[in-house]
């Protein structure tokens, strides 16, 4: 399923960009251009307001949300509901986990671009049995068995009523199964499964709030295109024979200029450039800060080196993530009528979705660009954040120095 994935998105892409094209001209191009910067909202009903948005602002473009558009971009939203309310402890936690969640739908939906797996199945079956009188040939002399099975019926029925079951409940258990004069079953049974690498998507736009009471939402657009995809295999290698450059933009000063409240609602990856034109990937996490009534810096502490993995681990994402995504749907009616007159109807409607990123390792050389602390402006929960980044300097100073580490000791003949 890799295999197809990846050669229906370079297809889609044309192999010229992916291949011939030198990644110092990637960032020059519009793909990268419009995400320069995410743009967070606070918004009542977060996924509608964001659909609304991107519609608009696309089709400004000449492109479409959740289509393959002429340059190769696909944009896809996903979203997800927060499993504690706002106004709960542990609420950053859960938003910090619907934000994730909304991610992986997304990505599961641009899965769906490239073809998915569908088994299904479904049937239905009609009876009717319309019987008048009583066959004189079914009656039959009761034998010393079914006798004896009627007193132990009535004395079980004696029992029940002194522990003190209603008579009509023990009339109901007594009640012999009705014969059904018609009946109509349907049956259908829906399975759709995908699966593959996601390499180089982004999430260019959030939007964030509540849709009701005690109902918080994230949802989320991530984008993809062929110049990220070069991008993120290239840092996925670390072999970059050419250092991409671009437009120089101050990107490092802007965030560290940023007020921790606007912080709050930094949730992913960027992706930009620094003030030489270099390119560069900044990764946010953050995390709750559980109030304690002592040692309130060490639970700070620990806040922060947690917001400082999830950081990293986010700019792992964009670099690659292997996805299998199942979904599936089970809907069953029956309808009986029986020969006293009397009906009955049952309708079940079952649906699951499951999405799984698969573990995968890659060595990712970050450097710490800040670290924040503020107050959710919904919740009033303390908040940690912790802002990484991944260079192409720093990249190319972390592989040395992981190789003088590696060699070091061994050139100088120590043990």
């Amino acid at each position: 399923m890799k295999k197809i994935i990846c050669s229906v998105l370079v297809m889609v892409a044309s192999a010229t960009v992916l291949h011939a094209q030198n990644p110092a001209d990637l960032l020059k191009t519009p793909a990268i251009a419009e995400t320069q910067n995410v743009q967070s909202e606070l918004a009542e009903f977060p996924e509608e307001v964001l659909t609304k948005s991107l519609m608009a602002s696309l089709s400004k473009q000449g492109k479409s949300l959740g289509t393959i558009n002429n340059d190769g971009s696909i944009y896809v939203i996903g979203a997800a509901t927060t499993a504690r309310p706002s106004n709960m402890s542990g609420f950053i936690n859960s938003r910090n986990n619907a934000y994730a969640i909304a991610e992986l739908t997304a990505k599961m939906n641009l899965l769906r671009m490239a073809g998915e797996t569908i088994t299904s199945g479904r049937g239905f079956q009609m009876l009717e049995d319309i019987i008048e009188g009583e066959d004189p040939d079914a009656k039959k002399t009761a034998t010393m068995l079914d006798k004896a099975a009627k007193i132990a019926d009535k004395s079980l029925d004696k029992a029940l009523y002194e522990l003190g079951v209603s008579e009509a409940e023990i009339a109901s258990m007594n009640e012999p199964q009705k014969k059904a004069a018609y009946q109509q079953e349907f049956k259908q049974s829906i399975r759709s499964l995908v699966a593959g690498m996601v390499q180089g998507c982004s999430v260019v736009r959030v939007a964030e709030g509540e849709s009701g009471g005690d109902d918080y939402q994230v949802a989320v657009c991530v984008k993809y295109s062929p110049e990220f995809q070069s991008m993120a295999a290239a840092m996925k290698s670390g072999r970059i024979t050419s250092v991409p450059m671009g437009a120089a933009k101050n990107s490092r000063d802007k965030i560290m200029q940023m007020s921790a409240n606007d912080l709050v609602y930094k949730l992913g990856t960027w992706i930009t450039y620094d003030n030489n034109g270099k390119m560069v990937v900044y990764g946010f996490g953050q995390q709750e800060v559980r109030e304690t009534g002592s040692r309130q810096s060490a639970a700070i502490s620990r806040a922060s080196s947690q917001a400082r993995l999830q950081a990293i681990n986010n700019i792992k994402n964009f670099v690659a993530e292997d996805l299998v995504a199942e979904e599936s749907q089970n809907s069953i009616e029956k309808l009986k009528e029986y020969a006293d007159g009397t009906n009955a109807y049952f309708s079940q409607q079952k649906w699951q979705q499951a999405v799984a990123a698969k573990e995968t390792t890659l060595n990712v050389a970050t450097e710490q660009v800040r670290t924040w602390r503020a107050t959710h402006p919904v919740s009033n929960t303390m908040v940690v954040g912790y802002v990484v980044a991944w260079t192409v300097d720093n990249a190319a100073r972390a592989g040395q120095l992981k190789q003088q580490m590696e060699n070091g000791p061994r050139a100088n003949g120590s043990a």
